[in-house]
């Protein structure tokens, strides 16, 4: 069993539960549909539900009434699941700038981590 959590900006953000609120509750309910099976898989969780981006960055993938909607994460120390970024997904391929969001905010996280910033 994975734990899942929201990584938190040094503004206290955080940008992946904000954006998923910010959706219709149908959408939501996907949405946290996807992460429990993701929680209950972790790496084993295929496709078409989850995908490898590049690194270590990974995505889960889910269509909801709100569009396409992609949450990139990736698996840390333990059992750890974090998760960066989110977007609603509207071109056949993963926008660089989405991925580099993600990359920055899973960079920020490992170095805030080193500092014991989060537990």
């Amino acid at each position: 069993m994975y734990t899942i959590k929201f990584y938190k900006t040094s503004k206290e953000e955080y940008l992946v539960k904000d954006f998923i609120e910010e959706l219709d509750k149908k959408s939501q309910a996907k949405i946290y549909r996807y992460l429990m099976l993701l929680q209950d898989n972790g790496h084993d969780l295929p496709r078409p539900y989850a995908d490898h981006v590049q690194g270590k960055i990974r995505e889960l993938r889910v269509v909801t009434q709100a569009g396409n909607v992609r949450i990139f994460y990736f698996f840390f120390i333990r059992n750890d699941i974090i998760l960066l970024h989110a977007f609603k997904k509207k071109t056949q391929e993963l926008p660089i700038r989405e991925i580099e969001k993600a990359e920055r905010n899973m960079n920020d996280f490992t170095v805030r981590y080193g500092r014991s910033e989060f537990k």
